[in-house]
């Protein structure tokens, strides 16, 4: 009977999808602004960490193929920097959930930065525009809120868009 239980254990764990962990971890800077990372960089205070096992993964990256999610079709425009992990974050959120996403990497351009902190009114970065909808830093309640009112049409929700607002052709 002990074999036979065993043999399942084994079968059960051999055939089952992996359960995938992640780790979110709480920082805040020394002017009290507070950001989910996967670490937090230099000068930041970890607050906080939560570490969530998910079994499977929408999008996965094995086929190329994302995942049938709430943005398909529509595209956004993501303002970053190279090593930001936030920056990274916003993105792989966006193309998991279909959305084509055009970056403009404003770390070495002063033209594009001058461009960006026009729109945005500071350089900080991410800053993603979603269907005219400005979205400063990485939230996914906003990103998905901005991706629904999108697929719903121009201004469902009545929210801080600008619905003629065109990227700046900066690159």
């Amino acid at each position: 009977m002990r074999k036979i239980a065993a043999l399942f254990a084994v079968a059960f764990l051999f055939f089952s999808p992996p359960l995938l962990a992640v780790s979110i971890v709480e920082c805040e800077d020394q002017e009290g602004n507070r950001s989910f990372q996967k670490s937090c960089p230099p000068g930041y205070t970890e607050l906080n960490r939560k570490d969530f096992y998910v079994k499977g993964a929408p999008g996965d990256r094995s086929t190329g193929e994302p995942a049938a999610g709430l943005g398909m079709g529509q595209s956004a425009t993501l303002y970053m920097i190279p090593a930001c992990e936030t920056c990274e974050e916003a993105r792989e959120f966006l193309e998991a959930n279909g959305v084509s996403v055009t970056e403009i990497d404003v770390s070495n351009d002063y033209e594009a930065q001058a461009e960006f902190e026009a729109l945005a009114g500071e350089l900080k970065v991410p800053v993603t525009v979603i269907d005219g909808q400005l979205i400063r830093g990485y939230s996914r309640a906003e990103f998905r809120a901005a991706l629904e009112a999108g697929a719903s049409g121009p201004d469902a929700d009545g929210g801080d868009q600008a619905p003629d607002f065109e990227a700046p052709d900066i690159l």
